[in-house]
């Protein structure tokens, strides 16, 4: 990273921040609060801008710092981010253990300007990619209350009938099985209903689960006798976690949805999805995580994604080398996810796995391996422009 004549800490705040400036020498030119307010952000950085070059350094790059983030943009200032291990770590080299804002400030510029290596791109704002993020965020969030009400309803389920929750096996969310819920509430309705008329109504569905249902009937026989409050959970709480994945269920639909409407004339995207194992996720989270134009090598996208290997050696006698528990999580999760999807559709990919498995390595380590290879590729169709295809 260049030299700059000003380096800007900034703790960011939801009502304020605190802003603390060095020179390139360190000395301190600017420690003070400063409100979350455009004109006020854009003032600061523009004073400090007739300095000379200015990088702004922020501990949240989205959220509560992304206003600050545009301003220094407007403002012409450079602008990147400390992680939060990165600055637990600085802080605590650092004389003293208070935790305050100005100190908070104070940690990130003095890491910017000694250790610019510890910093991380932000990369630059487009309305694509702005978009995209907003997308991936509410998919996110839907994901993790989608996961919630899941448990919720096992919990449920598993109260008032345990043989019943274990027929579910692995289709929770089969929108058959959420209908039948609704319909019935649970294995108590379907009891006291009757098998036929739980029959009558699956042949009524647009696509029932007949294997599905034939093991939920056979389990209905496995109590003779409701537990207390089971009739309750039937009518309330079973059917109003049935709907709410339903509803969740349709809401990432339509996110997908909305994003491919975005990338349908995007090169990158065309070219990544190209690859076995990727698709509309693992391609968003590339584009939205990675500049390619930051990185001159796949090593060093593989160790900012925290999927490249960590050498641990004292003197001649310990060394040995493990995966780094850094890097952007989110990144790396889509690429493990990718890799361990591609193990179903790439032959390819499934050979190199099963390589590193026969050399002893354990499962997930075998789909990091993987997912560090896949991205190389990935990093070439990116940074050519060209498709995959097999060598040969």
């Amino acid at each position: 990273m260049q030299r700059f004549d000003v380096v800007i800490g900034l703790d960011v705040g939801k009502s304020f921040h605190h802003v603390y400036a060095l020179d390139k020498v360190g000395n301190e030119l600017a420690n003070r609060r400063i409100n979350q307010h455009e004109r006020s952000l854009i003032e600061a950085f523009t004073k400090m801008a007739e300095r000379g070059s200015v990088l702004v350094v922020v501990d949240q790059p989205n959220n509560i710092g992304s206003l600050a983030i545009s301003c220094a943009r407007k403002s012409g200032c450079a602008v990147a981010y400390l992680p939060g291990l990165a600055m637990r770590r600085a802080a605590g080299i650092l004389p003293g253990d208070a935790k305050t804002d100005e100190r908070d400030a104070f940690v990130i510029a003095m890491t910017a300007l000694s250790m610019p290596q510890a910093l991380r791109v932000i990369p630059e704002e487009n309305e694509l990619r702005a978009e995209l993020v907003a997308l991936a965020s509410c998919d996110n969030d839907a994901r993790c209350d989608m996961t919630r009400e899941i448990n919720r309803l096992r919990a449920h389920l598993v109260e008032i009938h345990p043989a019943f929750e274990m027929a579910l096996g692995s289709d929770v969310t089969s929108p058959f099985l959420l209908k039948l819920l609704q319909r019935f509430g649970g294995p108590w309705g379907m009891r006291k209903t009757g098998k036929s008329t739980v029959l009558r109504w699956a042949r009524s569905q647009k696509h029932p689960a007949w294997g599905l249902l034939k093991r939920l009937l056979g389990s209905l026989s496995e109590m003779a006798s409701a537990p207390a409050g089971a009739m309750l959970r039937e009518e309330v709480c079973i059917p109003a976690a049935a709907r709410r994945i339903t509803e969740l269920a349709a809401t990432r639909k339509d996110i997908e949805n909305r994003a491919l409407i975005l990338l349908k004339d995007y090169l990158p995207y065309k070219m990544l999805i190209s690859m076995p194992g990727v698709g509309i996720k693992t391609a968003v989270a590339f584009i939205i995580h990675v500049d390619i134009t930051c990185f001159d090598s796949a090593d060093k996208l593989a160790s900012y994604a925290g999927i490249a290997p960590r050498t641990h050696q004292s003197g001649t006698s310990i060394k040995g080398e493990s995966v780094g528990r850094s890097g952007n999580k989110a990144l790396k999760n889509a690429l493990f996810l990718s890799a361990f999807a591609s193990l179903r559709t790439d032959p390819l990919s499934r050979e190199y796995y099963d390589q590193k498995r026969a050399e002893g390595k354990k499962h997930n380590a075998a789909l990091i391996c993987l997912a560090r290879r896949r991205l190389k590729i990935m990093y070439a169709i990116v940074r050519n422009q060209k498709p995959y295809r097999i060598a040969g």
